[in-house]
């Protein structure tokens, strides 16, 4: 907020893929009177996913826990062979992206920051999202939700706008014909779903 605020924007929209969608959910939840439109990429709650938390999860995304560790970090098992760790590769993300990537994940800073990010999901966002149900707190703006059909977010969860229905007032939402890698594989159809969005 003080960033947008240092910008001279009292009031705007956000949109946030994956952990951004974390981050977004939170900003339009804790301050409620500046955003005007909120749209998510690709996610459901963090405490929602970890409610539903089964074998599959578990089995498809044991990386949220491996990360999440404190007592056995996972900075040291990353940083051994930091380019066997991420096994997609630039036709999913695209070469810029995946070379930005490479460089960063041989930085023991940005493994330790992303390993951190984890703990925060597993931890300290869980317990905002479990504090918002208990208090009734729920997204006043329109919203929009957009997510991969060629990722598993409805093969985890079902219809993620179902989901989002127990959080927001005012939801649209549809899957797109893509992988996670939504802004690299269908760049011009995401952004003209969110240029739509914004502009109604």
């Amino acid at each position: 907020m003080a960033l947008m605020h240092a910008l001279g924007h009292e009031r705007f929209a956000v949109v946030g893929h994956d952990r951004g969608a974390y981050v977004a959910q939170r900003v339009a939840l804790d301050h409620p009177r500046a955003i005007t439109r909120l749209a998510i990429l690709d996610a459901v709650p963090i405490g929602e996913a970890l409610a539903r938390c089964d074998e599959r999860f578990a089995t498809r995304w044991w990386h949220w826990f491996f990360l999440g560790q404190t007592d056995k970090p996972a900075e040291r098992v990353i940083s051994a062979d930091p380019d066997a760790w991420y096994r997609a590769g630039p036709e999913l993300m695209g070469q810029e992206a995946y070379d930005d990537f490479r460089r960063a994940i041989h930085d023991p800073a940005t493994v330790h920051a992303m390993c951190e990010d984890y703990r925060a999901g597993l931890g300290l966002d869980r317990d905002a999202d479990d504090a918002d149900r208990r208090a009734g707190r729920r997204i006043g703006c329109p919203t929009l939700v957009l997510w991969a059909s060629r990722d598993d977010l409805e093969d985890l969860y079902g219809d993620p706008l179902a989901i989002w229905r127990d959080w927001a007032d005012d939801l649209r939402g549809h899957a797109l014909n893509s992988g996670h890698h939504m802004t690299e594989e269908v760049p011009e159809e995401l952004a003209a779903e969110i240029r739509g969005f914004l502009a109604a």
